[in-house]
């Protein structure tokens, strides 16, 4: 299929058969794909994915419509040659998959109807490859969306982790993953968090006990997975580090998680303290930082005018 388009190709994935590479029913289950197999898949692994190019093929393809209209004029032997090329399973639309299905033929190939629409199928298939694939660490941790930023918030057991977590649902931010958070390193040098499938869409409050997020708050209070951002750690007073600069520009620093330099807070916590709206403040003002502006530089600024501006300090 010469007529491929360098945007499709770039939904190609590559990484290496690497002997740990999912099954293709396990890849489809993670890219919430839930194929109707007219031909059993196998135990096949999946090194690539991407759409059904003959030349040179993905092990996964998703049949599209301009493959399925390749595939009417292509020669007898085309699918075959895909087979030698590393092709073991191809996905289709209902509307594709009995006319691929004849042209197999006796190809020991995988064949599966999606009802998905093929370019969100191959991406889906492409993000659930790179997120098994890669590099994983198990942080304890709660990790939240807040004003569309992923926030890990970390700290001892019994802090308030949780806790915080309940309000920040409670003011309608979402929650991604409680007590234990699998951030994986992504393509990009990006840092992904999400809950292990057993915590999936529970809460654990001391006192409370589990609570059942989505009937609690509804499906839309949980994100599956989301982007780190940055680090937020609750300590006691008495053990959060002293730092005079900590009146202007807080107590920040960085942490190292899968060899990826993360920013972070730390919130000393007093009675009287509203967490949440801590969290929210440090949100916006994280995004004030990724544009390029310091609440900090520009208050120092400030007052290095004014003292500039004062009688008698010019020479």
């Amino acid at each position: 299929m010469s007529a491929q388009t360098p945007a499709e190709a770039s939904y190609i994935i590559d990484r290496g058969a690497a002997a740990d590479t999912p099954a293709v029913d396990a890849l489809c289950a993670a890219a919430d794909l839930q194929p109707r197999w007219l031909r059993a898949p196998g135990s096949s692994t999946v090194a690539r994915a991407g759409w059904l190019q003959p030349e040179h093929p993905p092990d996964l393809a998703v049949a599209g419509s301009a493959a399925s209209a390749w595939l009417r004029q292509a020669p007898d032997n085309a699918l075959a040659t895909a087979k030698a090329g590393g092709l073991h399973t191809l996905l289709a639309g209902p509307e594709d998959a009995p006319e691929i299905d004849a042209r197999l033929g006796e190809l020991p190939i995988a064949l599966g109807i999606i009802d998905a629409e093929p370019a969100g199928a191959v991406f889906a298939l492409r993000e659930a490859l790179s997120s098994l694939q890669a590099p994983v660490q198990t942080v304890y941790a709660v990790l939240a969306e807040v004003f569309e930023l992923g926030v890990l918030i970390v700290g001892p057991a019994g802090v308030g982790k949780s806790e915080l977590a309940l309000e920040l649902l409670a003011r309608g931010h979402h929650l991604v993953a409680d007590d234990v958070v699998e951030v994986h390193r992504l393509p990009g040098d990006l840092l992904v968090g999400n809950a292990p499938s057993l915590l999936q869409d529970f809460l654990e409050v001391r006192g409370l006990g589990v609570l059942d997020v989505a009937r609690m708050f509804g499906q839309e209070a949980l994100v599956p997975r989301r982007r780190v951002d940055f680090m937020m750690e609750l300590l006691p007073v008495r053990d959060a580090p002293t730092d005079y600069r900590a009146r202007l520009a807080g107590l920040r620093g960085e942490e190292t998680i899968l060899d990826l330099a993360l920013p972070t807070i730390c919130l000393p916590i007093r009675v009287g303290h509203n967490l949440a709206t801590l969290v929210e403040a440090a949100c916006r003002d994280q995004w004030l930082r990724l544009q390029g502006y310091r609440a900090d530089d520009a208050f120092a600024e400030r007052q290095q005018r004014a003292i500039d501006a004062q009688p008698g300090q010019q020479d």
